[in-house]
């Protein structure tokens, strides 16, 4: 039985340390940003990868090693994380595949993580690709390679310290071939190195969109504080957090601070999140409770609201953390009631396009029922882009008041508001204020 290992390559992204011949033109500090962009965006295409392959197991190799933890530490990855060891690429590729071999893989394929263009079908043709072949490479437009796939080692097709040169792929093809090794070639697929290379990425539906998080509290700013962080972990350079508190009286003025922008607003989740959306300069809004953990690569998939222009409006599926078999009856239901009637949950995570929420006039209702409306009134300009990717929330709620007694309450909330309750009576029966 075959058991198939994926590799991806990655720095820690510091300015100075990455993209470092871009960076002599757009700067350190842009180059950066644009290199952990990249680097999100193929964590994203390795998430979507193993959701259709969950039997290939995925590490990530790191360098400078020093920087692992803070890797770790920043990018929260539920899979391995190793440093990178050797003094130059091609030691640290050989003893990478050398380490996956001794642990039994058949197949493993390594890769980039600065690519643009790269897409789970091409991890899946290269694993079939070494169903035929010994070895494959994946050239990319500079005479370099992305990706380079082994059945067993091959440490001499590794050995050059040269590995900035126009003739690196055509050198480890020979090299790979003069060993015996049947190798075959994979699509050609681009990298950012150079200045030119920068027009593709602003009409990419991911790398050149910026995502704008709404969050509605009533909590104090520094109880809300580590979950915060956990939220900026897995948010993209460019990306900006908008935490909008529910408070009646005189609100304070906005506060901006490390891409975090601190609003009040009068109490009343719909006003809250009108109030944050009007303020977001992101072309996609995401809207989240303070409750809901999203996973590491969350806002690569809200990217793709942007992607298909036939849906309106996106959601997660539901899950609660910690959970029990009801509550795990709960979040069944929830998704069921999202893929048959289209109709999720605010503890979703809605996101649209900022267009859509203008073109809908935002969240019609003040208090409660506002997701209810809002997904009605995007479903008039589009379908719903139903994620597999689960979003888990907290279940507090539910275990305060009881499992049973909160479902149905929320139910009868439900049609009470179909009924055309209104939404001041709804929000007196539903928390006896």
């Amino acid at each position: 039985m075959n058991r198939n290992a994926l590799i991806l390559f990655a720095r820690h992204p510091a300015p100075g340390h990455v993209k470092t011949r871009l960076a002599k033109v757009v700067g350190s500090r842009a180059a950066c940003d644009l290199y952990e962009r990249l680097l999100r965006f193929n964590l994203g295409v390795l998430a979507d990868f193993q959701r259709h392959w969950p039997e290939t197991h995925i590490h990530v190799e790191v360098t400078p090693a020093e920087r692992v933890p803070a890797f770790r530490k920043r990018f929260r990855l539920p899979w391995p994380v190793f440093a990178q060891e050797g003094e130059h690429l091609g030691r640290r590729m050989a003893h990478a595949f050398d380490r996956l071999f001794r642990r039994g893989y058949s197949r493993v394929l390594l890769m980039g993580s600065d690519l643009w263009d790269v897409n789970p079908k091409d991890l899946q043709g290269a694993f079939r690709a070494l169903d035929q072949a010994q070895a494959v490479l994946g050239p990319a437009q500079d005479g370099g390679f992305y990706a380079v796939g082994l059945r067993r080692p091959c440490p001499k097709a590794f050995e050059t310290p040269h590995w900035g040169t126009s003739d690196v792929l055509q050198r480890t093809w020979d090299t790979l071939r003069a060993e015996g090794l049947a190798t075959s070639l994979l699509n050609v697929r681009h990298d950012v190195d150079r200045q030119e290379d920068l027009s593709a990425l602003q009409r990419h539906w991911a790398l050149a969109s910026t995502v704008s998080v709404i969050v509605p509290t009533l909590a104090p700013r520094d109880k809300l504080l580590p979950w915060i962080q956990h939220l900026a972990n897995t948010l993209w350079p460019g990306d900006q957090l908008y935490v909008v508190r529910g408070v009646s009286g005189t609100q304070a003025p906005p506060h901006a601070s490390d891409g975090m922008v601190w609003l009040e607003s009068p109490p009343g989740r719909g006003l809250q999140m009108n109030h944050g959306a009007r303020s977001a300069t992101g072309d996609i809004l995401w809207f989240l409770h303070d409750d809901c953990l999203p996973s590491p690569w969350a806002a690569y998939h809200v990217r793709k609201i942007v992607r298909d222009r036939r849906f309106s409006l996106g959601c997660f599926r539901l899950g609660f953390s910690p959970t029990n078999r009801a509550l795990d009856a709960i979040a069944a239901w929830a998704n069921l009631r999202t893929r048959c009637l289209g109709l999720p949950y605010g503890d979703q995570g809605l996101f649209c396009r900022k267009s859509t929420f203008h073109a809908v006039g935002g969240f019609a209702q003040p208090y409660l029922m506002e997701d209810v409306d809002f997904v009605k009134a995007c479903r008039r300009h589009g379908r719903l882009l139903f994620l597999h990717e689960t979003m888990h929330t907290s279940p507090r709620r539910y275990l305060e008041q009881g499992i049973l007694r909160s479902s149905l309450r929320n139910h009868m909330t439900l049609f009470a508001h179909l009924l055309g309750r209104s939404n001041a009576v709804l929000y007196q029966r539903y928390y006896g204020i």
